[in-house]
């Protein structure tokens, strides 16, 4: 009897500990910083334009203060950061428009008969890694959708998909920060002509 109490009691030891492990991994974090430098050196922008809060269009993973951006595949890792998506696009966004000769006024949301302005529709963004042994592959993706509206109406509509892999070694989330920056970099690369053009 005691014997068979005591294989009871290992058993369960054995379930507690083997559970506390899968705990402890499905809650290991990597933290990506959104970062942004100017990307772009279009000019020909004058005047003044309304720039609204970039609306979010991917349901993420939520976490007290923090974002879910992906994960580190086969291992419970997950890729997060605690800055705000919408105020690192408009941000970028509001740089890059300015530098190209513009009045930048950040509003909310659009006035409804703004003469001029810009909404971003973020429609996927993604940050992913791939343990290789030695080497880590990062896997960044980005998804937007500008709206140009002039005397009230929405004019045009310019969409982006761009992405990034790169490899490394460093296993920090310096890699994961350096990808998503140079993503948005390209996505600005490739929205702002058509948007000065648009205006």
């Amino acid at each position: 009897m005691k014997a068979n109490g005591f294989t009871r009691l290992v058993r369960g030891s054995i379930l507690v500990a083997t559970a506390c492990l899968l705990i402890g991994c499905a809650t290991v974090e990597k933290r990506a910083d959104l970062t942004y430098q100017r990307a772009t050196d279009v000019r020909g922008g004058s005047g003044e334009i309304y720039l609204a809060k970039p609306v979010i269009d991917v349901q993420f993973g939520r976490m007290p203060g923090r974002t879910v951006l992906g994960s580190v595949r086969n291992t419970g890792t997950q890729i997060v950061t605690t800055d705000d998506i919408s105020d690192w696009i408009m941000g970028a966004l509001s740089d890059e428009l300015y530098h190209a000769g513009y009045e930048i006024r950040t509003v909310p949301t659009l006035p409804v008969d703004t003469s001029r302005g810009v909404l971003v529709w973020v429609k996927g963004l993604s940050a992913d890694q791939a343990d290789k042994g030695l080497i880590l592959t990062t896997s960044t993706g980005m998804e937007l959708s500008a709206e140009i509206w002039k005397d009230g109406g929405l004019s045009k509509t310019l969409t982006v998909k761009v992405g990034s892999q790169d490899e490394g070694m460093d296993r920090s989330g310096k890699p994961v920060t350096a990808a998503l920056q140079k993503t948005l970099q390209s996505a600005m690369t490739q929205l702002l002509p058509g948007i000065v053009d648009a205006l």
